[in-house]
Formats: C-alpha cells, sequence, structure tokens
C-alpha cells in the first residue's frame, strides 16, 4: 500500500525515518559545516496476484516521489530544515472489468515538511499533504484530499529515539485522527529496529556494507480512497492492503540503493461506495457500517521492486 494506501501515513513514516537516521548520525558531528542528505528520490513498483472463481486477476502499483530541502542548516548536532515535494502513485486493477467504476487510478501529492529542533534531544517534526486522488477524467476540487501530523521526536541516547504525536487526514469517506508513536533504534552494531505505530515497523540487519535484509510490516486505519468521475455518480473506491514482506537491500553506489521483497497481503480489499457513504472520526466510530456497491476480499502474495537516492 506503499503509494495509494493511506499516503499520508506512510509520507510520516519515510518523513520520520529519514530525520531519525540523519540526526543518529550527526550527534557525533562537531563540524556546524555539514549537511545532512535529506532529500530524496524513491520510484517503485508492487504487484499482488491472485484468483476468484478461478479467473485471474491483480493489483499494481507504480509510484515515484522526491522531497527537496529548502532549509537545511545543521549546528551544535540540531537539524533545522523545509522539506517541499511531490509524489505520484497509479493504481491498475487487472481482471476485474469496471466492477470498481474503473481500471486505472492516480495520486499526486505535495507534502510540505518542517522541523524544529530546540536542542539535540528535542525537536518538532510537522507536515501539510494536499492530494489529489481520482481517476483522473474530470479534475476538480472535489479530488483533493488533506492531511497532516505532528510529532515531538525525542533522543534518549545515542542508540535510541522516538516520538509521539497525531495525524489528520480527510479522506472520502471520512475523516482519520489518530495518535502516532515512532521509534528508531540501533539495537546493536548491525541490527536496527524502526517503525510508525499503527502504520508501520521495519527491522533491519546489516550484512555488510552494502547489503541489508529485513523484515516489514504494513498496515492501516481505513485504507486509501479515489473519486471517480461524475459519470459514474461521484463514487469513490477505497483500497486496503495489509502486509508482512522480507525485503534486501542493496547500495549500488554511493547513496543510492535497489530493493526487492516480497510477503503476504493478509488483507485485501476494495470497496466501491456511494459518495454519501461516509463515517466520521475513524477509528473511533466503525468504518465498517456503511454498505459498499461493490466489493471484493482476497488475500495473496506480492512482490516489489525499488530504487533511492537521498542526496
Amino acid at each position: 500500500m506503499k503509494a495509494t494506501s493511506l499516503i499520508y501515513l506512510v509520507i510520516l513514516l519515510i518523513s520520520f525515518n529519514f530525520t531519525a537516521n540523519a540526526q543518529q548520525n550527526q550527534a557525533a558531528n562537531t563540524d556546524t559545516v555539514f549537511k545532512p542528505k535529506i532529500g530524496s528520490f524513491d520510484a517503485g513498483y508492487s504487484y499482488s496476484p491472485f484468483t476468484v472463481n478461478h479467473k485471474n486477476m491483480s493489483i499494481q502499483q507504480s509510484n515515484a516521489s522526491i522531497n527537496i530541502p529548502l532549509i537545511n542548516n545543521f549546528k551544535d548536532g540540531k537539524l533545522d530544515f523545509l522539506l517541499a515535494g511531490v509524489s505520484y502513485s497509479s493504481l491498475t486493477l487487472s481482471g476485474m472489468g469496471k466492477t470498481f467504476g474503473g481500471t486505472e487510478f492516480y495520486s499526486v501529492s505535495v507534502p510540505i515538511t518542517f522541523q524544529k529542533s530546540f536542542s539535540q534531544k528535542y525537536a518538532l517534526l510537522i507536515s501539510a499533504i494536499p492530494t489529489l486522488s481520482s481517476d483522473l477524467k474530470d479534475v476538480s476540487g472535489d479530488d483533493m484530499l488533506y492531511s497532516g501530523f505532528a510529532m515531538l521526536k525525542i533522543r534518549t541516547s545515542k542508540n535510541f529515539s522516538y516520538a509521539v504525536g497525531a495525524g489528520y487526514s480527510r479522506q472520502f469517506f471520512g475523516t482519520i485522527l489518530l495518535p502516532v508513536i515512532g521509534i528508531e533504534w540501533q539495537i546493536s552494531e548491525r541490527l536496527s529496529l524502526s517503525g510508525t505505530l499503527p502504520v508501520s515497523e521495519k527491522l533491519k540487519y546489516q550484512l555488510s556494507d552494502k547489503s541489508i535484509i529485513g523484515f516489514s510490516s504494513d498496515f492501516g486505519i481505513g485504507g486509501g480512497s479515489y473519486r471517480l468521475s461524475k459519470k459514474t455518480g461521484s463514487n469513490y473506491l477505497q483500497v486496503q492492503q495489509y502486509k508482512n514482506t522480507l525485503f534486501y537491500n542493496y547500495q549500488l553506489a554511493k547513496n543510492f540503493s535497489v530493493q526487492i521483497s516480497g510477503g503476504y497481503n493478509f488483507v485485501q480489499k476494495l470497496d466501491l461506495y456511494n459518495k454519501d457513504q461516509k463515517v466520521n472520526w475513524a477509528p473511533f466510530n466503525d468504518l465498517n457500517k456503511r454498505v459498499p456497491l461493490a466489493e471484493l476480499k482476497k488475500t495473496g502474495l506480492t512482490v516489489e521492486s525499488g530504487i533511492s537516492y537521498h542526496f
């Protein structure tokens, strides 16, 4: 679900990880001219095949994002920055016909992320993420989603930091508001654990200077949603994929790496809803109260590949 399912929380996870890692590397660096590499470019593809009534189907997702530091100040062990980015993703449904109002869906986000460090121990991280999410057949303001989060990051030692905060998102199915806890723990020289609860957790083991293997779990509340065109009644599609995967990451060159992974979607669900089917303030109110126009539930395997460059 990396780019199309619960997009704001995934960006939240990415934001926390790269800033936490940057600060961990900076702690021992006293050179105030040093600039951490917090800019990034990422691209990826996922393929999730399954069979329903002897018919082959699949969910395919492609995504790309870039984050550029407009401000990047590091002094006395404190990092202040302002990041602006663009994220694009596409969702393709194969073998399902027009059951869900179409087969191609898209989203474009423009995240703005700001961090202010009060000391080497404390920092405040804030992000706003407007997103256009639809089939792009009649683009309007009705296609817009708005998300954001705020987190207080606390570094307790050289090897451990955590963050507490809250995330907000206005989706087509309603409003999500939930607490978020982040963690970065260098368990040993080679083993580390990072994550943003209740969204995603990642356990990594450093095989060599260039190779990493690991295990990841990706969850979400509600899933991502896409508005359909007026010709279909301006209904919306909701996609949910919760998965566990094993991954291998290899550093091809300095700051440039590739990753492959495989795992299982233990929840994989597509729902088409009338535009009036909404539940505000999830997960406090039950999203299952809505009645879908069409629904597909099917677990299955997933494979993914990706590239990443930091600058």
